[in-house]
């Protein structure tokens, strides 16, 4: 789940980021995860703006936690709770992000795109395997991610047809080299199942709480 927020005036990120990480966690309807993402090289984010990223087993599980009505964590954040927008994850392959979880910090990119009219989101990640097959056998721990769009807004998207392809490193580090590595073409290729692709995206992704075991 994504949710676009703010912060506050008079609040700084290591503010917000010190009281959220101070929240209780430790009920059995708890998120697995949770992320500020806070952007580098953003699309048209506004000042001070960031993403909140939450991750659940699934919306039962969200709709039996303080979620279903919670508003923004603390009084250092405000956020728009009504334009909340839900994705489906599927890991692509292998990674380590985070250290295996046991950093607070790393860098996400990210590309929007739409599913092509007639293709399938299982077209959308058999590709991405191929893609990310050489980075992998030459060792590379980069987390690569797609996430299907199902509940909130997206414009200029048709029915399920929006995705986010994401990177998440297991430190800056890592993924800046990923990006390096990363061939810089130009437009998407004809036989590509997907089309209306936005340029990378570069955010600062911080931990505010892992409740997945330690890789």
């Amino acid at each position: 789940m994504n949710t676009q927020c703010m912060l506050n005036q008079g609040h700084t990120l290591a503010e917000a980021l010190e009281v959220a990480r101070a929240g209780n966690f430790d009920g059995e309807n708890s998120p697995n995860l949770i992320f500020y993402r806070w952007p580098i090289a953003g699309n048209n984010v506004p000042a001070n703006g960031f993403i909140r990223t939450v991750y659940w087993d699934n919306l039962a599980h969200w709709a039996r936690s303080s979620g279903a009505t919670g508003g923004a964590p603390d009084d250092a954040v405000s956020c728009d709770n009504a334009n909340r927008t839900f994705f489906v994850n599927r890991n692509v392959g292998q990674g380590r992000p985070y250290d295996g979880g046991r950093a607070e910090q790393s860098l996400s990119a990210a590309v929007s795109c739409n599913i092509k009219q007639g293709r399938t989101i299982a077209e959308v990640y058999e590709g991405l395997v191929g893609l990310n097959a050489p980075f992998q056998a030459q060792g590379d721990t980069t987390l690569m991610q797609v996430s299907h769009r199902f509940l909130g807004p997206r414009d200029n998207a048709g029915l399920g047809a929006a995705v986010i392809i994401r990177f998440i490193g297991e430190s800056a580090e890592s993924l800046a080299a990923r990006l390096d590595n990363t061939p810089k073409n130009t437009g998407t290729p004809p036989d590509a199942p997907v089309e209306n692709c936005s340029d990378l995206s570069l955010w600062n992704s911080h931990v505010v709480h892992w409740g997945l075991p330690l890789q």
